[in-house]
């Protein structure tokens, strides 16, 4: 059995269909990741305590005894690197922005009649910065396990494309996106590791966009549920331009509560009452979410009940706001009989709402639909575990076979389903049970690195830092829960975040352990100068 599936996996004889050239360029595009990957490792012989010592990076100086432990990073000298990679952040931080506020239908952004798309573009870029870089990667891996098995994940996933490009040329490229999309952490991670500063400005940027998500997210909600065919499409595609998936937005307004709590917990982006003010409409667009979508419901459910896990004396007041909120929303809805047809085949109304939440706990009770829907998925998923149990149990099907044709999955007609609408499921689908395997022990180490990266810094004092884990905890934990109900991971509008989110919290584990994490400040430094340093409150 194994013997035939490798034979299956590996063989090139099938001529490839496609344009030749279209080929040449793929392979290309492999070819540079490969380099990338051994230049980085090349270019990182340096020992750790090197690192420790380097000039590129900001210089300590202690506290006197009576002001505490905590270590000062104080007037470093300048950052000495190329331009390229201030040019690859922005693109990265701005690609990142059009994702969360358009979703979908930014993702579909591309050259017209070519598979270049905007995020497959930066990649590129970036892949080119790390060549002329001096990215300290062999490092970060000697000191991360979880850098360590998210490589040899993406070294599996890399196996199985050259193995099935020869056959199905470009669509296998398109399946492998669970797996290449994390080159994204590799780009945060050298960013950061190359001026540790990033880390106050990039969560001071998302504290930024906070509110302006989330008076967003509604108005996307209702023009991809209700106006999407008023709307025009993104060229050479059948995406409209205001098409926005619900869960996402769910888990987006769970990770800006998050960071309400957990990040700005000395109120230094936000004061009191404009916290209230967002954590009430936070509140809402979750509970708006939920009508539409449960996946997404249960998400942002799981990341305020972290949320609730890591906050100690705040934890009455965040409950207090949202409960009160619920209430009061839920009194308007029954009282007022309020029913708005938004939704095609859901409404906006109370009891829509218990509908959808009553049915995340017993699928059978929540009414027709969500229990014909529950059934489909659960059909599907066990369909996809027998055959790559049973014929394909090492590598799945590999990137290329099509999956919604397979299982007869339909999906929203601009866009069919080539996935088993869970992306977990797709990962067991196309990487058998070693990319399983390999991604269950890559999350276990991961979320095991923050979780301890947490208590470190809350043994040191370090309180506001040991937050930001605990919000990356709580927002990865977001998205994959949501991932369990669609193949958000697929789409680069989540997995940028989502290896986003992964990167930045290596890069927190790593820096920690080297002593060189700089003290979280999220108050916009005065001086035009980028040598500016945070200084420890």
């Amino acid at each position: 059995m194994t013997g035939h599936v490798f034979v299956r996996l590996f063989a090139v004889s099938a001529p490839f269909d496609g344009d030749t050239a279209s080929l040449v360029v793929l392979i290309g595009v492999c070819v540079a990741l490969g380099l990338a990957i051994f230049a980085g490792f090349h270019a990182s012989r340096a020992p750790v305590r090197a690192l420790r010592n380097a000039g590129s990076l900001a210089h300590r100086i202690p506290r006197p005894p009576d002001e505490g432990s905590i270590t000062d990073f104080v007037e470093a000298p300048p950052v000495d690197e190329p331009k390229s990679v201030r040019v690859l952040e922005i693109l990265i931080l701005g690609l990142l922005c059009g994702y969360v506020f358009f979703d979908r239908a930014f993702a579909w952004i591309h050259v017209p009649g070519t598979p270049l798309f905007l995020g497959e573009l930066v990649i590129a870029v970036g892949v080119v910065v790390l060549l002329g870089m001096h990215t300290r990667i062999g490092d970060v891996v000697r000191t991360s396990g979880a850098m360590k098995v998210m490589l040899l994940f993406m070294a599996w996933g890399a196996i199985l494309l050259v193995g099935a490009l020869p056959k199905w040329g470009e669509v296998a490229i398109r399946d492998a996106a669970v797996w290449y999309y994390g080159i994204v952490a590799v780009f945060v991670i050298v960013l950061i590791i190359s001026d540790p500063r990033r880390i106050s400005s990039w969560l001071r940027l998302f504290g930024k966009i906070i509110p302006w998500m989330l008076v967003w997210f509604p108005i996307a909600i209702v023009f991809d549920a209700a106006w999407i065919d008023r709307f025009p499409l993104i060229p050479d595609s059948n995406i409209p331009i205001v098409s926005h998936r619900t869960g996402n937005i769910a888990v987006m307004a769970a990770a800006g509560l998050g960071y309400l709590w957990l990040v700005d917990r000395d109120s230094e982006v936000f004061d009191r009452r404009q916290r209230l003010g967002l954590t009430m409409l936070a509140t809402v667009v979750i509970l708006f979410a939920a009508m539409r979508n449960r996946g997404g419901f249960l998400a942002a459910g799981l990341a305020v009940f972290i949320a609730f896990l890591f906050l100690r004396r705040e934890r009455s007041s965040m409950a207090g706001i949202m409960v009160g909120v619920a209430v009061v929303l839920l009194a308007v809805g029954l009282f007022g009989s309020v029913r708005v047809q938004v939704f095609s085949e859901r409404e906006v109304s109370v009891d829509q709402l218990m509908d959808n939440l009553v049915s995340t706990v017993d699928p059978d009770a929540g009414g027709s639909r969500q229990e014909s829907t529950t059934k489909w998925r659960l059909a599907i998923w066990g369909a996809v575990l027998d055959d790559v149990t049973n014929d394909y149990p090492i590598a799945g099907f590999g990137p290329g076979p099509d999956l919604g044709e397979r299982y007869n999955i339909t999906g929203q007609a601009e866009e069919p389903l080539r996935s088993p609408h869970n992306s977990h499921v797709g990962v067991l689908a196309r990487m058998g049970f070693v990319g399983t395997a390999l991604w269950a022990v890559f999350w276990m180490t991961w979320f095991v690195e923050m979780v301890d990266l947490r208590r470190r810094l809350n043994l040191s004092g370090r309180v506001r830092e040991a937050g930001v884990a605990g919000w990356l905890v709580l927002t990865a934990s977001a998205i994959l829960v949501n991932a369990i109900f669609d193949p958000a991971l697929e789409g680069p509008q989540v997995a940028w975040w989502m290896w986003g989110f992964v990167g930045f919290g290596i890069a927190l584990s790593v820096l920690e352990r080297w002593d060189q994490l700089p003290a979280l400040s999220l108050t916009a430094q005065r001086s035009t100068d980028r040598s500016s340093v945070v200084a420890a409150p």
